[in-house]
């Protein structure tokens, strides 16, 4: 008799040997007792859970000859025929295979002939994805009313794929991944009646690796029975599967307190040279701070996977980190795994990964921050920074005018406004009252300017305005000019007060910023008004180019960087936020 692979001898004979799937088979028995089967059904989970033995129990219970049957009794001649795969009634198809619509055409005509030999007609149609939008149309009038000896089975791996139109006219079964203590427990039952010797430890290697496939994991074991006659150890299971020892791991981890290059890099070149799959070593690493995670969160060892050894080290290891540690080990992991896997020089992104994961500062409480600048004592505001306009009135040590006595023979009038200025619904005063007025109230010599007049009445107040002064509130005028426009404000920051002659003002700009330069001569008569109304420095202005570097020139409003530059410097708490929070760049 030809050889059978142990995952085909050891397939479940009865519900109750489906490992891991106790809410299905328990539903499933449950029905069969009280006589209320349904007429379709699917079964949807991972590959090797157990949903096609469970659809071909369920067929052999229909059709058993011990009737009312929980279990099939596996004896009789329909259960030894479903068992054996020849029986007429119970058809197996493949939907990869018979996806068109024309092979559910012919379903459709052979459904209506009555069972062979058995009560059901059962059809098990595995994959059911797989198969054409036309082919489950076709299925849809049949599968909502089946002849009464007919039975749907599906089974899918993707249920995602599958229509709602299909779906809502079945019983849906959902089969879960199962618990790798269940198949570590299954394999050791298997072991045990093959005599195949190996270890609890390679028992519990062989059901992780498989990641909760009974299928994966007898089929493992089957590999491993032939490797060696001696007994399967833990590392002769990770040799003959390729598997990297977790000792690996904690080396790499008792390397992060030290933070020495040359050590990390002799760990990665290590790595690379045993042959190891560096993205199998990545998951690894990530399952191995998974797991410092776990024994520090819960202070147990109970949720892991592994074996006792592994379990103690685990929980001496996991005080020595904290959880937003780990935490970020992780988060760094998986963001770069891609960047390993397709990668044309993996050694140099595994060592550029240990690296960062060795240097990446440890992580700090926010309310560790937040206590730091309590605590901190008062400080004077950073250089650059623009201090609020100060509210309008005499300055101090300036002399203040003398009060003007009202005219007797003219009333009080606003300030001069330009025609334009007027709504269109007042008229402009005719021009003989305007004349008559001008005799009445203004003297025979001819009438200067406004802007002239004003210039002439404030200088004749105001004492001589100097370099210093100007340069001493100098933010002031900018922040008053932020206040009307913006724009022109910041084109302002780039000038520097270089000279003052008399009433006028020369403001240097760098060559560089010869645009700014002109807008600013072009806004002049705005910078004067906000001079004379809110500093009380009656001046004109001229702006000029003026080589900074060759003059030693500094600008005195600095940039948003040279301001943060500064801010930085003086401020030891925002200094320890940037390196911690590695965000130095500020374009980032």
């Amino acid at each position: 008799m030809a050889y059978i692979v142990l995952a085909r001898k050891w397939r479940p004979l009865t519900f109750e040997d489906v490992a891991g799937q106790e809410h299905v088979t328990r539903t499933l028995m449950n029905a069969l007792q009280q006589q209320r089967m349904g007429h379709a059904f699917i079964f949807a989970g991972p590959r090797g859970v157990g949903k096609t033995t469970a659809a071909r129990l369920l067929a052999k219970a229909l059709n058993c000859e011990t009737q009312p049957a929980i279990n099939p009794c596996n004896q009789c001649k329909s259960c030894k025929a479903v068992t054996e795969g020849h029986s007429l009634d119970v058809i197996e198809i493949d939907g990869a295979s018979n996806r068109g619509i024309d092979e559910i055409r012919n379903l459709r005509e052979n459904i209506r002939f009555s069972p062979a030999s058995s009560r059901y007609k059962v059809y098990i149609i595995d994959e059911v994805h797989m198969l054409s939008k036309e082919a489950f149309n076709a299925l849809l009038k049949t599968l909502e009313e089946p002849p009464a000896h007919a039975v749907f089975i599906f089974a899918t791996t993707e249920i995602h794929r599958v229509p709602l139109t299909i779906l809502s006219r079945c019983q849906r079964f959902d089969f879960k991944r199962i618990p790798t203590a269940v198949i570590a427990d299954r394999l050791q039952q298997i072991a045990e009646f093959e005599k195949i010797p190996i270890d609890r430890d390679g028992l519990l290697l062989i059901s992780r690796k498989a990641e909760g496939s009974m299928r994966d994991a007898t089929s493992i074991l089957d590999q491993l029975a032939s490797s060696s006659a001696e007994t399967l150890t833990v590392e002769k299971v990770q040799e003959a599967l390729g598997l990297i020892n977790e000792e690996l791991f904690f080396e790499f981890t008792d390397l992060i307190p030290q933070k020495e290059d040359a050590a990390v890099i002799r760990f990665a070149r290590a790595v690379f040279e045993q042959g190891h799959d560096l993205v199998n070593f990545l998951h690894g690493l990530e399952e191995h701070f998974r797991n410092l995670l776990i024994a520090r969160a819960t202070g147990s060892t109970q949720l892991l996977e592994t074996s006792d050894y592994f379990k103690n080290l685990y929980q001496e290891k996991a005080p020595l980190f904290a959880e937003k540690d780990l935490l970020h080990y992780i988060d760094i992991l998986t963001q770069n795994e891609a960047l390993l896997k397709y990668s044309e020089n993996p050694q140099l992104i595994l060592e550029l990964l240990l690296l960062k994961l060795v240097h990446k500062p440890l992580s700090v409480a926010l309310e560790e921050l937040l206590e730091l600048l309590k605590n901190l004592p008062d400080s004077p505001a950073p250089a650059g920074s623009i201090p609020p306009a100060p509210n309008p009135g005499p300055q101090p040590g300036a002399p203040t005018p003398p009060p003007q006595p009202p005219s007797s023979s003219a009333p009080a009038m606003a300030p001069f406004r330009s025609a334009g200025d007027y709504p269109s619904s007042v008229k402009e005063p005719s021009k003989g009252r305007f004349d008559s007025l001008k005799k009445n109230s203004l003297p025979a010599s001819p009438a200067p300017s406004t802007a002239t007049e004003t210039e002439t009445t404030v200088a004749a107040d105001v004492p001589p305005v100097n370099l210093a002064d100007v340069s001493g509130r100098w933010n002031e005028l900018i922040a008053a000019i932020k206040k009307e426009k913006i724009a022109l404000s910041s084109f302002l920051q780039d000038g520097v007060p270089y000279k003052v002659e008399g009433r006028m003002l020369q403001i240097a700009f760098d060559p560089k910023t010869g645009f700014h330069m002109d807008h600013v001569q072009k806004n002049a008569s705005m910078i004067e008004r906000v001079m004379a109304q809110e500093l009380g420095m009656p001046l004109r202005i001229k702006c000029i180019k003026v080589q900074f570097e060759q003059e030693g020139i500094q600008r005195q409003v600095q940039t948003p960087e040279e301001a943060f530059e500064s801010m930085k410097n003086k401020e030891p708490v925002l200094k320890k936020i940037i390196e911690l929070f590695d965000c130095e760049n500020m374009d980032e």
